[in-house]
């Protein structure tokens, strides 16, 4: 069997709930925490002042999981079973705990609506800024560009900022721009993917030709 493009080796994810800083979580939430200490320190509860192991929360405990290419596999379990926690850690949006996480290929995340979108730039200037955070060249979002466009339904409205596109225009040029990457992983939330299907139903919309004859892994 050919090598895991995706291999997941005891992985856990740790977050500290009040106040209390949690430096696994990344410098921004570390910042962010930092600021609100001598605030929230008036307002502190008994509750808050236990032990930091009694408000310690682990989304995900020892982990382990792989993806060889070609494979399809979702991620099933109820509310807060860690899902999302692991389809960020996968994504790189935050780093576990302990544990390790290998990727092999070209990613692409499809975790929230437009991440990497600035609201008051235009829909062309939004896909070559959302493309190069992807991962895409100048060129290749170029190639592309078309492609995307089409797909979007938007070429009317592509010089107008995207803060006044519908709902539905915006997921779509957004779901447009990722699922032109072409990657060999795809990592994908089912709550955006039935958004994407709810806003598609009726108009007989397919996947992109470019991914329709690329089958990537993916969660």
């Amino acid at each position: 069997m050919s090598d895991p493009v995706i291999s997941v080796e005891g992985v856990s994810k740790r977050y500290v709930l009040g106040s209390g800083i949690d430096y696994a979580e990344g410098i921004r939430h570390v910042v962010e925490r930092m600021v609100r200490a001598p605030f929230s320190r008036r307002h502190r509860s008994p509750e808050t002042t236990r032990p930091v192991d009694q408000r310690e929360h682990w989304a995900l405990r020892d982990m382990d999981l792989q993806v060889h290419p070609g494979e399809v596999v979702g991620v099933i379990g109820h509310n807060g079973a860690g899902k999302s926690t692991l389809l960020k850690i996968l994504s790189r949006v935050t780093e576990p705990t302990t544990g390790r996480v290998r990727l092999r290929g070209r990613v692409a995340s499809l975790l929230e609506v437009g991440t990497g979108f600035h609201p008051e730039l235009t829909g062309r200037e939004n896909v070559f800024l959302n493309g190069a955070i992807l991962g895409m060249t100048n060129q290749e979002i170029k190639s592309r560009f078309d492609a995307i466009v089409e797909f979007a339904e938007v070429a009317r409205f592509l010089d107008t900022p995207v803060k006044r596109y519908s709902s539905g225009m915006f997921l779509r040029l957004a779901f447009s721009v990722a699922a032109h990457l072409n990657p060999e992983i795809l990592i994908a939330h089912l709550r955006l993917l039935q958004k994407i299907r709810l806003q598609d139903a009726g108009h007989g919309r397919e996947l992109p030709q470019s991914r329709a004859n690329h089958q990537p892994c993916g969660l």
